[in-house]
């Protein structure tokens, strides 16, 4: 009986060997012999490195800011040069209104163009010959003080809580004039249980203190806007003196001071932010003065524009308008003054 040939196996071995031959001899070339073919490759296989696709990178922290795009990396061996770096995103729609932190100083000096004016009556009601009226000495007219003058603010705040700070500020000034028969009633003037001959010969000197001190309470705080409410202590120092060597050397000197109370309200609020981090504000402030026979105001309206300094810091400058107006009146005087006008104010926090 014959054994049956197993012909499947050997049919599949043929075609693999076939496969194996046909493949190494394309891939070699049709001229290459077949030692080359046969010899194993010992070269070591070279990694393929894939190549990142060249785009430009985009920094985006939210749909509203500012996107700033990155040039793509030079490709291959190029000239040493710098290549210019990306800079951090810039919210420009971001407002930060500048404030102190605390355990930070702002300190300001502002210079107040200041129109002067106003009147005093003193001794009150004083009837004098045979006339019988009163009569309000006014600054301006009789007793020749300056209508104009520049004076100087110094203001220092510190910030001891982050809503917390005291703040004090003084004004000392000295008006200078004569009287040089400006007013209507050029033949004279009462003053100080004095006869004062309205004409050549009359020097006068208003000295003038304007001081405050209080704390500062920020009752609405955030980045954009600052809603403080403040309450100071004021005192005035007033000293007038009057001398006439035409009169026969007479001299009157009125001298007056007094403690008030204050409270205000201050309003801060951001504008806008320019391409080097400076910030356009509002800056807006509204004070109440009373007690010891006083009323008054001290409103304050302006802008102001502050550049950012190293470590946290800030520069500023400030300008508006503003009226300091104060009125006493007791049985033995009447005073009444004010003062307004532009002014700019220069500062720092830090």
């Amino acid at each position: 009986m014959l054994r049956r040939i197993p012909v499947t196996p050997l049919v599949c071995l043929v075609i693999l060997v076939s496969a194996v031959f046909a493949t190494s001899v394309n891939a070699a070339g049709p001229n290459e012999p077949l030692e080359v073919l046969l010899k194993p490759d010992n070269s070591t296989l070279t990694p393929v490195v894939q190549t990142a696709r060249s785009r430009n990178t985009i920094s985006r922290h939210s749909s509203k800011q500012a996107v700033w795009v990155c040039p793509p990396p030079p490709m291959g061996i190029t000239k040493v040069k710098a290549i210019p770096a990306c800079a951090p995103p810039m919210p420009f729609n971001m407002c930060i209104l500048p404030q102190p932190r605390a355990g930070q100083w702002d300190m300001s000096a502002q210079v107040f163009f200041a129109r002067s004016r106003g009147k005093i009556q003193w001794p009150r009601q004083s009837w004098y010959y045979s006339y019988g009226w009163n009569q309000d000495v006014d600054f301006n007219d009789q007793l020749g003080l300056p209508a104009h003058q520049v004076l100087a603010q110094f203001t220092a705040k510190y910030q001891f809580r982050p809503n917390w700070a005291i703040r004090g500020s003084l004004i000392r000034s000295d008006f200078n004039g004569d009287g040089g028969g400006q007013s209507w009633n050029n033949w004279g003037f009462y003053f100080g249980n004095q006869w004062f001959t309205n004409t050549w010969g009359i020097n006068t000197k208003w000295e003038h203190g304007y001081y405050r001190l209080g704390l500062v309470y920020d009752a609405v705080k955030n980045c954009r806007a600052a809603v403080s409410i403040y309450a100071d202590w004021v005192h005035t120092d007033d000293k007038i003196g009057v001398n006439c060597s035409y009169c026969g050397y007479q001299t009157s000197v009125f001298s007056k001071g007094g403690d008030s109370a204050m409270v205000g309200l201050e309003l801060q609020k951001c504008l806008a932010t320019t391409r080097n981090g400076g910030t356009f504000s509002l800056d807006n402030k509204a004070g109440v003065i009373f007690f010891d026979n006083v009323e008054g105001w001290d409103v304050q309206a302006g802008a102001k524009y502050s550049v950012p300094l190293n470590y946290g810091r800030w520069g500023y400058m400030k300008g508006g308008y503003r009226l300091i107006d104060l009125k006493k009146s007791q049985p033995d005087l009447i005073f009444n003054h004010a003062l307004e006008g532009g002014f700019m104010e220069f500062g720092f926090i830090f």
